[in-house]
């Protein structure tokens, strides 16, 4: 058995253990990725432990504690111990975050528990090619703004690398200031996250592309593998007033993504309106549910 106190925040060196992990044990939502663990940490403290063969997450957040399922080979021992763990702090629920796969495998295993979808966080998966290709009617509009966008501007696409990192840094800072992140709270925490994405970007193992426009850097997409078949945009920014852009920084992502990946999460849409009407827009050819176990 362990404790809370057991678990410790997650660090750069954590990158190699959890994706070692991860190549044996693959996560079931976006959620799990040490780029989104680590980069999010002023937002969502993540503390981790491994424990043999098991990986076990603690998110904490404005005074209350959430665990995850542990990530390993499912055994009824090392869940039975870990909801006795939640239930002796009084953690409702008990265990959150948790993928369909294992809510199906708990459900055989623990009749007293019930599982809540938690639909905000549902990821949005798509097939590359879709996100390359826009076929048919449903696309028409997303073909029309991208088109748009090649006929008005000189642009050209690029990697991220160490020589345009101070770039992509200030057209953050760029961007953040056109979206008055001032004036909203959770733009400030999604900027302090994409910036320790860019401040750490090596160290993360991360990937990503830009766009420029006139020379200069406009759009950005920064994204790491989840497995061998999928990878997960973690952030994605552009330009607001040059029309298209979004459209192109998408497309151009996952034309690269596409030579190394058949899916492409989205990550989820955390229930703003505008986000998920946005990300319904692209057909996504699946969910990635999450449940919480009370």
């Amino acid at each position: 058995m362990f404790s809370l106190d057991d678990f410790r925040p997650v660090s750069l060196d954590d990158l190699d253990i959890i994706r070692d992990h991860y190549r044996k044990f693959p996560p079931e939502h976006s959620d799990y990725l040490h780029g989104i663990m680590y980069t999010w940490k002023e937002f969502m403290t993540y503390k981790v432990l491994m424990r043999g063969e098991h990986l076990f997450i603690l998110g904490e957040h404005e005074g209350h504690r959430y665990l995850r399922p542990p990530v390993g080979p499912r055994d009824k021992k090392v869940y039975s111990d870990l909801l006795e763990l939640a239930s002796s702090h009084g953690l409702d629920p008990k265990i959150s975050m948790i993928g369909k796969q294992t809510r199906d495998w708990m459900e055989g295993e623990f009749a007293d528990l019930t599982f809540e979808p938690h639909r905000d966080y549902f990821d949005y998966v798509y097939l590359a090619s879709d996100l390359v290709d826009l076929p048919g009617k449903d696309y028409l509009k997303v073909r029309n703004y991208l088109n748009k966008f090649r006929k008005n501007n000189e642009y050209s696409v690029e990697p991220i690398s160490r020589d345009n990192l101070p770039e992509t840094r200030d057209f953050l800072i760029r961007w953040c200031e056109q979206k008055g992140c001032e004036e909203e709270p959770f733009l400030l925490h999604e900027r302090q996250a994409t910036m320790n994405a860019i401040d750490h970007f090596i160290e993360l193992g991360l990937e990503g592309m830009v766009i420029r426009v006139d020379g200069r850097i406009e759009a950005l997409s920064i994204f790491e593998e989840m497995g061998p078949d999928i990878a997960v945009i973690h952030y994605e920014k552009a330009n607001f007033e040059i029309v298209g852009l979004y459209q192109a920084i998408n497309n151009e992502a996952a034309r690269i993504l596409r030579n190394r990946y058949t899916y492409i999460d989205r990550e989820s849409d955390m229930g703003e309106e505008g986000l998920r009407r946005a990300k319904m827009k692209y057909r996504p050819h699946h969910m990635l549910e999450i449940y919480h176990a009370r």
